[in-house]
């Protein structure tokens, strides 16, 4: 549907302008080089050297960058704190990036500053965390009055001065009795208690054993100042280097003026790493190289004139993909279609050999999303949240899509919330086209009505996707297999309408459902030939299935493409996850307002709580809807519909130098 043609490209060139060429295929936008057959008397070209200096560069650039957005947070409220914009990926010309070198002294001076003020702010965190474990050491000694240096050792005698987790006075009683000479004090009470004792010399040995027992803890501290006092003072050279971190997150936001350039430079050399990434692909001569890619074919003249315009001396050719090819894909999708590739991509592209779903996947998306919301209010509120979020986003992302989806999603909501007349769960004047489904006074007809709706919309789904498996096929030559795999079963699908439709009327409906006349007078003649469609198309589904295979397994195959009739009509009571999506938040969005009213009815200040019952709860719903309808909807269409045709695993082009870091090139 969508998918560009390729056609490949075998380049040959002198390799004195080798570099050139690259930058031109690169200006081109076109071009996606690929590996290169082994040509007898040819090699590939050394880069290892190169690749490792501009591998240098390009880490250290990005190391400063990762550390400059890390740190310039910290002074989000201080007025030096930088442009917005410039912490944003930055759009950027073909010549700011091809002449960013010019700026490279510069450059490169401020990467140095920036390593400068990452290693100090290294060192500066490092003191800072010492302090801190220090303050920790000394807090059961604050209380202390005497310094530190007061608890030594005399000649004679010996001091044991620090923390214990013990009971206090067991010990106190173990040393009078065994050291009746010695003394006790004890000088904090805590998790860990202070103690200091003194013995002779003589019965150190024996109680510092002891001490030991009870988790005794020396004190490490000997300074001739109180605890208090040391504590002081170790505080305030915290935030001296805690005011030095701040000067430095300063400079480094004073630095951000120059991020733009780095982001340039930074994704420069990520450009020179690919081409000679590239350039290990290449086969060369002493003095010429070549070179092989993909390029869309409608940009051949494109390339050609780029090349051409730097060095005529080049052989270009251009020829089709061959079967064992698998060409990268590039879509041709317009909007609104373009936005339905977030989708299809979540699962996997589109190969180059298959049809391009996302035209087909937006129509069932689009509506399956209306069916589930099913409210004008509720439509409204995600075309105004959608298009505002999408407009935030500069740059065509998948964030961007994502938004641009629920936007467009807003405008089928509207169109079923008409259908069944509801506007933030309550009837607008008017008569609904289709009926509400919530089960009032024992009628389950709406119920019903919608239910079977679902499961028609389930069963033209399922089928759409066997037609496209038979459009698959023909265009990969295989006739047989577009007919026998895929229009067999379409043909099924048309019959079993045709051959259940009064029937499942007549028995799930109540007498106060009438359908047309005319409608049912055409069922009812379309009856037998649906049958005949039914058991017809499995007659030759069975026979056919086998086609391929040899002895039993033409026979087994034929039997399993009857069994798949059951994986079948499982897929189709899939699609009943719509009706009970949507008469869930149909009930959720009535209760609420049932309660809001209830509380208004009150009056006075109960305006307020009754109207605040009735957003909160709608936002709620609202929220859950969106989240539920977008996941229900993708497992639909990825298991139930990708199912029955979609190879995918594609491979997305990429042109050269197209993947950047920090930067969007813009020609």
């Amino acid at each position: 549907m969508a998918i560009a043609k390729m056609s490949k490209i075998t380049l040959m060139g002198l390799s004195a302008y080798k570099d050139d060429i690259l930058n031109a295929v690169h200006r081109t936008g076109c071009v996606e080089l690929s590996a290169t057959d082994e040509v007898t008397g040819t090699f590939a070209t050394p880069v290892n050297d190169k690749k490792e200096g501009l591998t240098e560069k390009y880490l250290n650039a990005k190391r400063a960058i990762e550390f400059m957005l890390e740190r310039v947070d910290r002074v989000k409220k201080d007025p030096c704190y930088p442009d917005p914009n410039l912490l944003k990926h930055q759009f950027v010309t073909i010549d700011e990036f091809t002449k960013i070198l010019d700026k490279e002294p510069k450059i490169l001076e401020v990467i140095d500053k920036v390593k400068g003020l990452e290693n100090e702010l290294h060192s500066v965190k490092t003191e800072i965390l010492k302090l801190n474990n220090t303050v920790t050491q000394i807090t059961p000694y604050v209380n202390v009055k005497e310094p530190f240096s007061a608890f030594k050792s005399t000649k004679k005698t010996t001091v044991f001065f620090g923390t214990i987790k013990a009971e206090i006075n067991a010990l106190k009683n173990y040393i009078a009795e065994e050291y009746p000479l010695s003394e006790f004090n004890f000088l904090e009470q805590g998790q860990q208690s202070v103690i200091a004792v003194v013995v002779y010399n003589e019965g150190a040995d024996g109680l510092e054993h002891k001490l030991n027992e009870s988790g005794f803890v020396p004190c490490p501290f000997t300074d001739d100042v109180t605890p208090l006092a040391l504590t002081k003072r170790i505080l305030d050279d915290i935030k001296k280097f805690s005011d030095r971190e701040d000067e430095i997150d300063r400079e480094i936001a004073g630095l951000c003026v120059h991020l733009k350039d780095l982001d340039v430079y930074t994704d420069y050399h990520k450009f020179l790493i690919e081409k000679l990434t590239a350039e290990e692909n290449f086969r060369c001569t002493a003095k010429t190289f070549m070179l092989k890619g993909y390029v869309p074919k409608d940009c051949e003249d494109v390339v050609r004139t780029a090349i051409e315009a730097v060095n005529p001396a080049v052989f270009i050719t251009f020829s089709e993909p061959t079967e064992e090819d698998n060409p990268p894909i590039l879509l041709k999708n317009k909007n609104p279609v373009k936005q339905a590739e977030f989708v299809t991509d979540m699962y996997s592209p589109p190969n180059y050999k298959e049809l391009d779903p996302n035209k087909v996947v937006f129509f069932f998306f689009m509506l399956f999303m209306g069916v589930i919301m099913a409210d004008i209010g509720y439509g409204l509120l995600m075309i105004g949240i959608g298009l505002f979020l999408s407009s935030r986003i500069k740059v065509d992302n998948g964030s961007k899509r994502l938004w641009n989806i629920i936007a467009l999603s807003g405008i089928s909501t509207i169109i079923f919330g008409l259908l069944f007349n509801s506007f933030f769960g309550m009837a607008l004047p008017y008569s609904a086209v289709l009926p509400n489904p919530v089960p009032k006074g024992g009628n389950m007809d709406g119920l019903m009505i919608v239910l079977l709706m679902c499961l028609g919309l389930g069963v033209v789904h399922i089928a759409t996707g066997y037609m496209l498996k038979a459009l698959n096929s023909f265009k990969q030559g295989d006739v047989a297999g577009g007919i026998f795999d895929g229009l067999t079963w379409v043909v099924f699908f048309i019959g079993l309408i045709f051959a259940t439709f009064n029937f499942l009327l007549d028995y799930l409906m109540s007498d106060t459902f009438v359908l047309d006349s005319s409608i049912r007078s055409f069922f009812d003649a379309m009856t037998i030939p649906g049958i005949a469609m039914v058991v017809g198309s499995v007659l030759i589904a069975m026979l056919t299935a086998g086609r391929k295979e040899k002895g039993f397994g033409k026979f087994s195959k034929g039997f399993g493409a009857v069994y798949g009739i059951i994986n079948i009509m499982s897929d189709i009571l899939s699609y009943a996850r719509l009706f009970g999506l949507m008469l869930s938040g149909m009930i959720i969005a009535s209760t609420f307002n049932d309660m809001g009213l209830g509380i208004m009815a009150s009056g006075g200040i109960t305006y307020v709580l009754g109207g605040l019952v009735i957003v909160v709860g709608h936002v709620f719903n609202i929220a859950m809807g969106v989240l539920g309808a977008y996941i229900h909807n993708s497992r639909l269409q990825y298991i139930e519909f990708f199912g029955k045709f979609y190879t995918g695993e594609g491979n997305k082009f990429t042109p050269l130098g197209s993947q950047f870091d920090y930067i969007y090139l813009i020609k």
